[in-house]
């Protein structure tokens, strides 16, 4: 029988997280695409984005394994099928994260163009599947969710999301957070987080982001 839920939590904040990870699989394959033999430099910038991303995307499927797939299994009489299949993608996904992480280091050191063409298709695999996975957790899922965990529940979900990423990483995702978010959204997540957040975003947090994506973008 499903938990009886009198309060339910607001799982629009996963859409947002989710369009960091879009953003980021539209965009990486192309920049490491586009490294040249010789130049560490921009090589060693461009992996440090996808290792960012990576540890975002693993953080948030941590937390999803840990807690989300089991409470929704025991609540949501005949989804079986579905959780099995949310399962199934993350297992993929880790594969193809095991595959690009191999290569980082070798790229960072040594760009050449037919490590980076490798290293560009493994990234677009990647975000091809994760791209999918996100598409029907959003509209499978979610609703699940929002249905069947409490608020404080939902809380907990982001709270061990957060657990997994290192304290000197925190303001740069939630300032990528806070840049692809509507402005509707920020709101919402400036009402979220704690105040040290708001303020540290408010002071360095977005404009170290704008600096960021610049260099990145060869801007």
């Amino acid at each position: 029988m499903s938990e009886v839920v009198t309060s339910k939590p607001d799982v629009h904040d996963m859409v947002v997280v989710h369009r960091t990870f879009r953003q980021s699989c539209a965009e990486l394959p192309e920049l490491v695409r586009g490294l040249r033999p010789g130049d560490t430099a921009r090589a060693e910038l461009v992996v440090e984005a996808v290792q960012f991303m990576l540890m975002g995307l693993e953080a948030h499927h941590v937390s999803e394994d840990e807690f989300l797939w089991p409470r929704l299994a025991a609540r949501t009489a005949g989804q079986a099928e579905t959780i099995a299949r949310m399962e199934q993608q993350h297992h993929r996904l880790e594969e193809l994260v095991t595959q690009v992480t191999g290569a980082l280091d070798q790229l960072a050191a040594d760009p050449r163009q037919p490590l980076c063409e490798q290293v560009a298709d493994q990234l677009a695999e990647l975000g091809a599947v994760l791209t999918a996975h996100m598409d029907e957790e959003e509209n499978t899922v979610l609703p699940l969710a929002a249905e069947h965990l409490t608020v404080a529940e939902w809380e907990e979900l982001g709270e061990i999301s957060l657990a997994k990423i290192e304290k000197k990483h925190l303001l740069r995702a939630f300032s990528a957070l806070m840049a692809v978010a509507t402005p509707e959204e920020r709101q919402t997540l400036l009402t979220k987080a704690p105040l040290p957040a708001r303020v540290l975003w408010r002071l360095t947090g977005r404009r170290s982001h704008t600096r960021r994506e610049a260099r990145l973008r060869g801007a």
